[in-house]
């Protein structure tokens, strides 16, 4: 019999994906979160609490439960005061939301969700999960923070953990909340407003659809790992530029952007993801090519 799986966080757009996946696959799973599913969504099974990060939502017989840790910190554009500030108000709570778990005697496996913005900028591509971390923002320090304490908590306590470098997750189901670049393609292609470019529109990103991204954690809810640790690269494995990526939208949309472009000195450098430790260990591949994703958003949003 499977394992409970809870997934914390299941409001924002990659808790609800995994939420609606598992239960989709038959799994058990239950949601936890602090707002309401979004409406219109399918029944699920969830828990409204006025704090996710309070373990008392935990059963008490599910200490070997698995934990999807989506809630926290969703706004990679989010700035700070200082570093003091971030870890008060954002990585404290996470931390202590760990310790409070295993204090209740919960030795499961936890799975969070980390970033690919932790490897900051470089020039070796794809990018291997043993790539030192040099992360430019706040979001992306937060998230390598959080892994490491959580490296040391499942060494203190015994839990099993899993983090997922996640990439550009894209094509989501919840009505109006898609974000990222591709949606301001779209709106504006629908709208004729300008589109502007900043920098050369060369650099490339890795793009992986919501699909794969949800059957990836399923496997890793339902897949032996080898060890009591697991580091994994999420992606699609290729890169595509943004210059690339207004060609793809202007043909999947029959429609021509207006675009501006302006110089700029602080252009990020490519990301790429080196996926095959995934590949191998999930026996996992992506399977919704760039193109078919895209084409999926043009329908949904109604072009």
């Amino acid at each position: 019999m499977a394992t409970q799986t809870y997934v914390t966080g299941c409001a924002g757009v990659l808790g609800f994906e995994i939420l609606r996946a598992l239960d989709a696959a038959g799994l058990p799973v239950t949601g936890i979160s602090r707002s309401a599913l979004p409406e219109g969504s399918p029944a699920l099974p969830h828990v409204r609490v006025s704090d996710a990060l309070h373990p008392g939502w935990l059963a008490p017989g599910d200490a070997a439960a698995t934990i999807v840790h989506c809630a926290g910190l969703s706004d990679a554009r989010r700035r700070f005061g200082s570093i003091g500030e971030l870890a008060q108000e954002i990585t404290l709570p996470q931390t202590d939301f760990v310790e409070a778990l295993a204090a209740r005697g919960w030795r499961g496996h936890f799975v969070y969700l980390s970033t690919a913005a932790v490897y900051g900028d470089t020039e070796d591509l794809p990018i291997p999960e043993n790539r030192e971390p040099q992360p430019k923002g706040y979001y992306a320090l937060h998230k390598l923070a959080m892994e490491e304490a959580l490296l040391f908590l499942a060494a203190q306590h015994g839990f099993r953990l899993t983090i997922l470098r996640l990439g550009n997750p894209y094509g989501t189901a919840m009505p109006g909340r898609e974000r990222g670049v591709m949606r301001l393609l779209l709106d504006a292609l629908a709208g004729g407003a300008p589109f502007t470019v900043y920098g050369s529109g060369e650099t490339s990103r890795d793009y992986l659809h919501m699909d794969d991204f949800c059957d990836a954690v399923a496997r890793v809810v339902t897949t032996p790992l080898p060890g009591p640790v697991t580091r994994l690269n999420l992606g699609a494995g290729e890169g595509c530029s943004l210059n690339a990526l207004i060609a793809k939208m202007e043909r999947a949309t029959g429609r021509q952007l207006n675009l501006v472009s302006e110089p700029s000195a602080l252009e990020v450098k490519s990301s790429v993801l080196d996926i095959s430790r995934a590949r191998r260990v999930l026996d996992w591949a992506p399977r919704v090519s760039l193109d078919d994703g895209l084409a999926r958003m043009v329908a949904d949003y109604g072009m």
